[in-house]
C-alpha cells in the first residue's frame, strides 16, 4: 500500500490538493485524482496539482487535473497556492512558473496576496476554440435575463454572461449544459456577471470538469475582459466572489490577477 503526502491549499474558497513529485515521481492516475478529489472518501477538492522539477530557466512546472480526472491547462488561484508555497522556500519576490498554457509569472504582494500574470487574452474564435466562425462577443446561447455569450480564451476557454439575477442561477443546470454545448469542442468555463459598477463586478461560476466551484482566478480575469470589450467596466475591477474578491488589472490584453492562498492542512492518503 502506497502512501501519498499532499498538501490542501485554497484561494477563496477555490481548494486543491497539492502534490510535490519533484523528490518522488509519485505516477498520477485518473483514479488517483478521482479519490483525492472525492468530498467523501479523499481530501476533497476541485482540481489537483502537482510541482514538478524545472527543465530549463522556469522555476518550477506545475500539472493540474480537474476533479474529473482530465486536465486543465491554467488555474490562476491554484498558480497563486503553488506559488506561495516556492515562496516559503525562498527569498525570491517573483517566480516564473510553466504550465500547459505557457509560463506564469507570480509575484510575492504581501504576506497574505499574491500575484499571476495570466498570460494574453484572445478572443479570436479559432483561439476559445470554437466549433465554427462566429461573433465571439455574441455567441447565441440564450440564458433567461442575461445577455448573449462572450467567449474569451485566458489559456483555457470561457464563456461569460452579463444579467443582474447572479445569485439565482441555477448552476447545476445550466453549468452543464453550456460546459458541453457543441459550439465548444474542447467544452467551457461558464461565468455568470452581475455588473455592479465600472469597477466591482458579482461572478458566479462554473468550472469545465469540475463543476460550481467558490472561485475561479481564470474565469475573474475573463469577465473583466468580456466586460472592457462590451464597454461595461474599466481595466481594473474588483472581482466578489463567494468567499471575498480577486483584484484584476487588464494590461495590453494580458491579465494580472491578485489574491489570497491559504493553507488549510498537510495530510496523506493511503492506496
Amino acid at each position: 500500500m502506497q502512501k501519498i503526502e499532499f498538501i490542501k491549499m485554497h484561494g477563496l474558497g477555490n481548494d486543491f490538493v497539492i502534490i510535490d513529485r519533484r523528490k518522488n515521481s509519485i505516477p498520477i492516475t485518473e483514479s488517483l485524482i478521482i479519490k483525492l478529489s472525492d468530498r467523501k472518501i479523499g481530501a476533497g477538492c476541485d482540481q489537483v496539482i502537482t510541482i514538478n522539477s524545472p527543465k530549463g530557466k522556469e522555476d518550477s512546472i506545475i500539472e493540474i487535473f480537474n476533479s474529473s480526472g482530465d486536465k486543465a491547462e491554467a488555474c490562476g488561484n491554484g498558480t497563486r497556492c503553488v506559488a506561495k508555497l516556492l515562496f516559503m522556500e525562498s527569498n525570491k519576490i517573483s517566480l516564473n512558473i510553466m504550465t500547459d498554457a505557457g509560463t506564469l509569472k507570480a509575484t510575492r504582494k504581501d504576506e497574505k496576496n499574491i500575484s499571476v500574470n495570466m498570460g494574453k487574452i484572445s478572443t479570436k474564435w479559432n483561439k476559445i476554440p470554437l466549433q465554427k466562425k462566429m461573433d465571439t462577443l455574441n455567441i447565441p446561447i440564450n440564458v433567461e435575463n442575461f445577455s448573449a455569450g462572450v467567449a474569451v480564451n485566458i489559456g483555457n476557454p470561457h464563456i461569460v454572461f452579463f444579467g443582474d439575477n447572479v445569485n439565482n442561477i441555477d448552476l447545476s443546470s445550466l453549468g452543464p449544459k453550456i460546459e458541453n454545448h457543441k459550439f465548444f469542442p474542447e467544452k467551457t468555463n461558464v461565468e455568470f456577471i452581475k455588473v455592479i459598477n465600472s469597477k466591482t463586478i458579482q461572478m458566479k461560476v462554473w468550472e469545465r470538469g469540475a463543476g460550481a466551484t467558490l472561485a475561479c482566478g481564470s474565469g475573474a480575469c475573463a469577465a473583466v475582459f468580456a466586460g472592457m470589450k462590451k464597454g461595461l467596466v474599466t481595466n481594473e475591477v474588483e472581482v466578489i466572489l463567494e468567499r471575498g474578491s480577486l483584484h484584476v488589472y487588464i494590461k495590453n490584453n494580458e491579465a494580472i490577477m491578485t489574491g489570497p492562498a491559504e493553507i488549510s492542512y498537510i495530510g496523506n492518503i493511503e492506496l
